[in-house]
């Protein structure tokens, strides 16, 4: 069993894989977890007692963590297979139990005051990447939230996602967004793209900036504006690919079975440039027969515009 993927091929497995990691983070009354909630059939992992500021017809189904062990257990039971999506709120507490629980076994890994050193931030990522690789192999999707704070880049202010220490780097790379989340003019939204005012991420090809819309009894904004429209992304990148795969078979079939003057012009009269344009299905063609045309030891006469 061949272990190589053709491109259409990884593309049709992601189209059927909705699985996504993000990160929601913003001041304190936006709606970060109203907003987490609202991502595909959700638990929420609560170590910041944060489901009780959720209006009551928006709360989902909860687990209460005190410790990163709690989080763990979870993780080992049978509990997560009616759900869908792992909302932890918040990353910053996350990050500081996951701490507590690995200087446990490590004490080392901690400094003289308490805090992490350099090999406990290392552990730190370790365990993060983890508990990430553990949740997408049960085909669970982790949305994090996070709260914001300011950071000084030379004369500018700009905002990013409270996490402690030196992780909050490695965290977003695993990530597939990230959005900051304001209310602007009286209404609020959520910036995936990154600019001089704040952190981002946005890899999963949709608009970069969206607005978290009145409610109205149906909190399914993440469902709706992002799952669902990167699944649909996927499935039209998907479509390409194969046209594109096709394309190129038909082209190197074609343009591989010329041997004569009379075979290369008729094909530049008749099907040259002329099958459906897909990517750089066009430059792909236009080398190909240059390609093919030397080894033939043709030419091109610009003023006939025929091979001698």
């Amino acid at each position: 069993m061949s272990l190589i993927s053709k491109p259409s091929e990884l593309l049709n497995k992601n189209a059927q894989n909705t699985v996504l990691a993000g990160l929601i983070y913003g001041e304190p009354g936006v709606g970060k977890t109203t907003m987490a909630l609202s991502a595909p059939n959700p638990l929420l992992i609560d170590f910041d007692n944060g489901l009780k500021r959720v209006n009551v017809q928006y709360q989902k189904d909860s687990v209460q963590i005190k410790s990163y062990k709690d989080l763990i257990d979870v993780l080992q039971s049978t509990d997560l297979e009616n759900y869908d999506t792992i909302v932890i709120d918040t990353l910053g507490k996350l990050i500081d139990k996951m701490g507590d629980y690995l200087s446990i076994n490590n004490p080392k890994i901690k400094q003289s005051d308490g805090t992490l050193g350099m090999k406990g931030w290392g552990s730190v990522k370790i365990e993060f990447q983890r508990l990430l690789r553990s949740l997408t192999d049960k085909n669970k999707s982790v949305i994090f939230v996070a709260h914001a704070k300011e950071d000084k880049e030379g004369e500018t202010t700009k905002k990013r996602p409270d996490v402690p220490g030196s992780s909050g780097k490695d965290v977003i790379k695993e990530l597939d967004f990230m959005g900051y989340m304001s209310i602007i003019g009286g209404k609020r939204t959520i910036d995936l793209m990154p600019n001089e005012c704040f952190h981002a991420k946005n890899s999963i090809g949709i608009d970069g900036f969206l607005e978290f819309s009145k409610l109205n009894g149906v909190n399914d904004f993440l469902t709706t504006q992002i799952f669902e429209k990167y699944s649909s992304t996927k499935a039209e990148e998907m479509s390409l690919r194969l046209k594109y795969d096709i394309l190129i078979e038909i082209i190197d079939n074609a343009i591989d079975s010329l041997n004569t003057i009379e075979d290369v012009n008729d094909y530049y009269k008749n099907k040259y440039q002329q099958l459906e344009k897909v990517y750089s299905s066009y430059e792909y063609e236009r080398a190909k027969m240059l390609k093919r045309t030397e080894k033939l030891g043709f030419k091109f006469n610009k003023e006939s515009k025929v091979f001698e």
